[in-house]
């Protein structure tokens, strides 16, 4: 997830302002960039080191596949999204990919295209054709909704911007019945 993503989807910045290689901005920070995938966690560690310890095995180009085990004494595993677009009928294109009516933020190019079609309803709005946005969540586990309920708040303040917030009419849907609440009464 990259949460600039939400400016992307409606053409405050671009997909070139929000992807950029990560390896110099952690070395700026003095911060060890590994750029891999945690397989397994130890917080047992091993039989002869009460040590936790992970592994993990590398995406970097031209070292994928290898493997290096990192000791820790507190470790957060943010383990992101896996986008399922099908889990709502309608949403997806039955391969798990987005829908031909659908639009997200939750990658750059995702962003992208999403940009492109808030465009168009706004170039109809300017021609006198009301539309209507909703913007929500799909299946009841889609547990990330925060980019959802920014970026309606984006698409409202860009639509006053271009001068068409009045020939819109936008919904938001969400299982939330309070922030944080996640459809399932709050982690």
């Amino acid at each position: 997830w990259i949460p600039s993503n939400i400016w992307v989807g409606v053409g405050q910045m671009t997909k070139k302002d929000v992807v950029f290689p990560l390896a110099p901005v952690y070395e700026k920070a003095g911060i060890d960039y590994k750029q891999a995938k945690a397989v397994s966690i130890h917080p047992n560690g091993k039989a002869d080191s009460d040590q936790s310890y992970i592994t993990i095995e590398s995406t970097k180009e031209g070292e994928q596949g290898q493997t290096e085990e990192l000791t820790y004494d507190y470790l957060v595993n943010a383990t992101g999204p896996k986008l399922n677009f099908d889990a709502t009928e309608g949403l997806g294109n039955g391969k798990g990919e987005l829908g031909k009516n659908t639009v997200s933020v939750c990658t750059a190019d995702h962003a992208v295209h999403a940009n492109l079609e808030l465009q168009q309803i706004f170039d109809k709005a300017k021609k006198g054709e009301r539309q209507k946005i909703l913007v929500g969540t799909g299946h009841g586990m889609c547990t990330c909704q925060g980019a959802a309920f920014e970026y309606i708040f984006n698409i409202e303040h860009e639509a006053r911007k271009a001068g068409v917030r009045d020939m819109l009419d936008i919904k938001w849907i969400s299982n939330e019945a309070f922030l944080g609440d996640f459809g399932m009464g709050g982690l």
